[in-house]
């Protein structure tokens, strides 16, 4: 029976692979006759150039249909791109679901895309599609899908995983339960690439509800380290693309990620997934464009912070993080920034409005707007005085905001927000640092307008834990569009978040929270040291056994380095994760192997070295802490250092340390 099954399975599997070579085939056929019309109507169009109207139907006509080829080629071009990769490997599941109302169950294999052959019936289904969900929400009996039909019942009689490597099958597994643990253990026992990968083949139940969600508003993720948080919020990009297909691109969507290097490490899972790669851009960057002033990123702000751990810093960033400062914040914005508008009589000419006017308008009538749309309406409202033409009009609006922004006592955000900080009795400042950036956005924003120019319909935000409430106020003025907030509070470095937080960030953003707690990155042995670490119990462990943590205690740390780096394989993606830049000086000063290992930012080199702040959200083969003693870890901030650096590794972790060590490390071994 075993010999059967495997011969049948086998051969579905060479005709399905038969059908996409003919399909890629037949593409590229079409791709060729395509582009010759394309070039067959330019030439039309060029030898009978003066004959042809501008304006007329023909015209129009020969561009339609150029536009239409060409669009055509664009898409093939896209499902090609697809169905190579999909050539492989065709399909990773099967499931066989019977309706209510049919007499036998149907076979339904599940792959990255949709294939078809001649008579338009699926070979492969697409893993979007709406019965799908029964593949990865689904154990065998009855149960039921929702569709636009409405919600079909049935009942689940098979599932079944495939293991397809260079388009031959070398075995599967028939499982009564979700997603069997035996593939996607062999899944997280690969080595690291240096970039992210899809994980259509074992979406876990809890993920799939969150890619499938039809919540169409703020939903803020708080998943432990290793939960896949990231890869499911690009897996619900791929789904939104799937189903709104006809009103939403790749072009609608806005993903702000906490780093460049980060933005390069996921950049591969979404043209895997066949979609084309969304627009990704940096909160530093957003900024830059955005306020145009030179201020602190918070990249080097945490290095400084780590580095030296002076109280006053995290005095100032516990202030300026906190839900009270931003009403405090609001509450300027609302009452006192109108008042540094000094109202006078405008006159143009023999045209003016009595100060009374303005007064009455902008303090009155407008009270409920931005300061800058108050402006736009008295601008206009000067500009419809006169009777003159569009371009006319348009510069005395021009000329009437000029008149209107030089009645303000100061429109500089810098020099505001020091009169704000003033009164809230706290230090002014010189120089726009990193806690700072948000709220001066946020009053240039009333102020002045921030003139942003993405127009997305839909928005991630990743590393959610490293931005304030003002920063998620902001992203409310700046986004109008449902945006997915995606984070793990216990991995905040730099204050300590708590459960309270998060409801306290969803009241202000209206959102929905959902909580992803099964962790999935690390072997059982480190992702439980790195809870005892943080001295919480967070997340629900995956069986998968590895390696004992490695503690070494030395008196060079740069020798036992090298030679434990000799036991690795050379295979391994391994970083060095220190506390400090200058602890990165340090080493690769005293060994000429670890000079020659890159920073983060190089996603797709072997040996890394780091530290906490620049390795968030990335994972590596093997991670190895130095300088681990009681010293140099010590306080909160060094627990959450400490615990970020762990979480970072797949396979094995290790710590070096030539004192006492940390207490944090030694207490979990009690």
């Amino acid at each position: 029976m075993e010999n059967k099954v495997k011969q049948e399975e086998t051969l579905y599997l060479e005709q399905t692979q038969t059908k996409i070579k003919q399909i890629l085939e037949k593409n590229k056929r079409k791709i060729k006759t395509n582009a010759e019309k394309v070039k067959n109507l330019k030439t039309f169009f060029s030898e009978n150039f003066y004959d042809i109207k501008t304006g007329s139907d023909e015209l129009a006509d020969i561009n339609t249909q150029i536009e239409n080829f060409e669009q055509q080629n664009i898409d093939l071009e896209k499902t090609d791109k697809r169905l190579t990769r999909q050539e492989k490997t065709p399909y990773f599941g099967r499931f066989d679901f019977q309706a209510k109302d049919e007499k036998s169950p149907q076979k339904f294999y599940i792959g990255l895309g949709l294939v078809q052959d001649e008579t338009k019936t699926n070979l492969v289904y697409d893993w979007r599609s709406d019965i799908c969900s029964l593949y990865y929400d689904d154990a065998q009996g009855d149960c039921s899908y929702t569709c636009p039909e409405g919600t079909i019942s049935g009942n689940l009689s098979l599932k079944r995983q495939f293991k397809i490597e260079d388009g031959s099958l070398k075995y599967y597994i028939d499982s009564k339960m979700i997603i069997d643990d035996d593939i996607l253990m062999e899944q997280l026992s690969q080595n690291s690439s240096g970039k992210m990968h899809d994980i259509v083949s074992t979406i876990q139940k809890e993920q799939n509800a969150l890619i499938r969600s039809d919540d169409f508003q703020n939903i803020i993720v708080q998943g432990v380290a290793g939960s896949g948080k990231t890869s499911v919020a690009l897996h619900r990009v791929s789904y939104l693309l799937y189903k709104y297909r006809n009103s939403l691109k790749s072009e609608d969507i806005l993903i702000l990620t906490p780093s460049e290097a980060f933005g390069e490490y996921i950049d591969d899972v979404l043209p895997n997934l066949g979609e084309e790669k969304p627009f990704s851009t940096t909160f530093n960057n957003m900024a830059k464009r955005l306020l145009s002033l030179p201020f602190e990123p918070r990249e080097e702000l945490l290095e400084k912070i780590i580095e030296n751990q002076k109280q006053s810093d995290f005095e100032n960033i516990a202030i300026k993080s906190s839900f009270e400062f931003l009403e405090d914040l609001k509450n300027f914005i609302e009452n006192d920034l109108p008042k540094l508008f000094v109202p006078k009589t405008l006159a143009f000419g023999d045209v003016s409005i009595s100060k009374e006017d303005v007064t009455e308008v902008f303090f009155n009538k407008l009270s409920g707007l931005p300061i800058y749309k108050r402006i736009d309406v008295l601008s206009e409202r000067v500009a419809d005085m006169f009777k003159t033409g569009e371009e006319d009009h348009s510069e005395l609006v021009k000329r009437a905001k000029k008149l209107l922004y030089d009645r303000f006592i100061t429109i500089d955000p810098l020099q505001i927000y020091n009169n704000f900080l003033l009164s809230v009795d706290l230090d002014q400042t010189e120089t726009i640092g990193a806690y700072d950036i948000a709220p001066i956005m946020l009053i240039k924003e009333n102020l002045l307008s921030l003139k942003n120019t993405f127009a997305s319909k839909y928005v991630i935000v990743d590393e959610m834990q490293d931005y304030t409430p003002c920063h998620f106020y902001l992203f409310e003025k700046l986004f109008r569009c449902p945006k997915l907030y995606l984070g793990d509070i216990y991995q905040s470095i730099d204050r300590t978040l708590s459960p309270e937080y998060l409801t306290s960030l969803s009241k202000l953003i209206h959102a929905k929270t959902k909580v992803l707690n099964r962790s999935y990155r690390s072997t059982l042995q480190i992702s439980t040291f790195a809870q005892k670490i943080l001295g919480k119990k967070i997340a629900k462990n995956v069986n998968r056994i590895g390696d004992e943590i490695k503690f070494i205690k030395t008196k060079d740390c740069t020798k036992s380095i090298e030679e434990y780096l000799d036991t690795l394989s050379p295979a391994q993606r391994v970083a060095i994760i220190c506390k400090t830049q200058s602890q990165i000086a340090e080493l690769k000063k005293a060994s000429p192997i670890i000079k020659k290992f890159k920073g983060v930012e190089n996603t797709t080199a072997k040996k890394i070295i780091t530290t906490p702040a620049k390795a968030k959200g990335i994972e590596f083969d093997a991670v190895i802490i130095p300088f681990a003693d009681n010293k140099t870890y010590k306080n909160e901030l060094d627990q959450n250092l400490l615990y970020v650096s762990s979480t970072r590794a797949l396979h094995k972790l290790c710590f070096i340390c030539s004192g006492k060590p940390s207490t944090f490390l030694t207490k979990t071994n009690e």
